[in-house]
């Protein structure tokens, strides 16, 4: 396993640290792309790699760090799904399902 693999729980972590800092939490994903693409470059740096492709990994990294889950609740796709799921809980048991 790469190593480079092991950024985005290290932004996670990172960021949560962040997170207990400040309070304007919508700069959060950004810092999480940052720190993705800082350790990405310092990867590449310390192995003596393609920087360019570090960095892009470290950007994707940083963004999977950000989290899926904190953009679908922005866009209101995780209400949607949690909505539809406990509407599957009760087929079944003399609810309208609309």
């Amino acid at each position: 396993m790469d190593w480079n693999a092991f950024i985005v729980p290290v932004v996670f972590i990172l960021v949560e640290l962040v997170k207990l800092k400040i309070k304007d939490k919508t700069w959060l994903p950004h810092i999480a792309v940052v720190l993705g693409m800082a350790l990405g470059a310092a990867y590449a740096v310390y192995f003596k790699h393609d920087l360019f492709i570090h960095i892009v990994m470290g950007l994707i990294f940083g963004g999977a760090a950000a989290g899926i889950y904190d953009g679908a609740k922005a866009a209101g796709i995780y209400d949607a799904v949690k909505e539809g799921l406990s509407k599957i809980k009760n087929i079944g048991k003399n609810e309208d399902l609309d």
